[in-house]
């Protein structure tokens, strides 16, 4: 009898102690999800880095009212190739066999509404400098490419983040429609 009663509660605490010590699948993805988020914020950091060394050198040369194609192409290919590297590194993320949790990260928005909004009021101050200097159009018209593909590269990954990335840019959108920005402005809905 007494070893009745000691097998009982030998085995209610076993089956409290298994249960218990099992990790939970929800504290898993939660897990995940945060490593997820933190990996696309770091492209978007590190974006953020190399465009705040090019662009202040993009608008020196663009209120200089000196620019000509060998001061600006240089610049712009560098700009055009860290928004490639961007999309690149969004790319690997999404074919990496992780699942990202598709929920809409404020902080990354305003990252992502931040960068934009520097990259327009830069290339803004060669608008004047168009008629001078015609091999900035097909630059500008590369950079709306690679700019798009890294919205289209975060929207995958964060589904609805753009809603809240178009929402911090309306003010922006008249520059991104003078710079012909057209696929950047589709891809935010403005």
């Amino acid at each position: 009898m007494f070893f009745a009663r000691f097998f009982a509660l030998f085995f209610l605490f076993a089956t409290f102690g298994i249960a218990s010590s099992v990790p939970s699948v929800a504290a898993a993805a939660e897990v995940q999800k945060r490593q997820d988020i933190t990996d696309i914020e770091g492209v978007f950091n590190t974006l953020k880095s190399s465009t705040d060394t090019i662009l202040p050198q993009i608008t020196s040369v663009g209120q200089s009212g000196k620019a000509s194609a060998a001061s600006v192409t240089p610049l712009i290919n560098e700009l055009t190739a860290a928004l490639n590297t961007a999309s690149s590194s969004l790319a690997s993320l999404r074919t990496s066999n992780r699942k990202v949790r598709r929920q809409t990260e404020p902080d990354i928005s305003l990252l992502v509404a931040g960068i934009v909004t520097d990259v327009t009021h830069a290339l803004d101050t060669l608008l004047a400098d168009l008629s001078i200097v015609p091999e900035i159009g097909p630059l500008l018209a590369g950079v709306d490419v690679a700019l798009d593909e890294t919205l289209a590269g975060l929207e995958i990954l964060l589904a609805g983040v753009l809603t809240l990335v178009s929402v911090l840019l309306v003010n922006v959108a008249g520059l991104l429609e003078s710079l012909s920005f057209g696929l950047t402005l589709a891809s935010l809905g403005l």
